[in-house]
């Protein structure tokens, strides 16, 4: 049995996951990674940047909806300059499998043996995100930490 569930949640909506609405900054080692999620229209929309140094290193737009199947994440990767990891019509998509008061599991989709993606607000002001695979627990140092951000650097 796996540790985490493998099939959609039913009867939730994005709005289930607002707790981690917001922006959020961290450090992994010497870079310096953030995220902001905002919430309107039924959805929420995010962003992620990793800066090393003086530039950045790469970005990613994330939505989260309810489809179909349930509430998806999906992510599309960019390099500076906006060019794309992704096929033009292809994102990396997660559906939300587990769900709590403060945390959220998304299991992703179309890939042998596939991660979970956790965030938990382990605090009002810490968020911490990360993926884990089955029988292989994260590292400490493969956790994106993040702390609540009141404006813009």
């Amino acid at each position: 049995m796996p540790k985490y569930p493998i099939e959609a949640l039913t009867n939730v909506t994005p709005q289930d996951i607002a707790w981690f609405a917001g922006m959020w900054k961290g450090q992994r080692g010497d870079d310096i990674i953030e995220e902001h999620w905002s919430i309107g229209g039924g959805a929420i929309m995010g962003m992620y940047r990793w800066q090393k140094g003086d530039s950045n290193w790469f970005y990613e737009l994330m939505l989260i909806e309810a489809h179909e199947q349930g509430v998806e994440l999906r992510l599309k990767h960019f390099y500076p300059g906006l060019k794309g990891w992704e096929e033009k019509d292809e994102a990396v998509t997660f559906l939300l499998v587990h769900l709590e008061a403060h945390k959220a599991i998304f299991l992703q989709t179309n890939k042998p043996n596939a991660p979970w993606l956790i965030y938990e607000l382990e605090t009002p002001d810490r968020l911490v995100a990360y993926f884990e695979s089955e029988g292989e627990p994260p590292a400490p140092e493969h956790k994106f930490v993040y702390s609540r951000a009141t404006h813009p650097r």
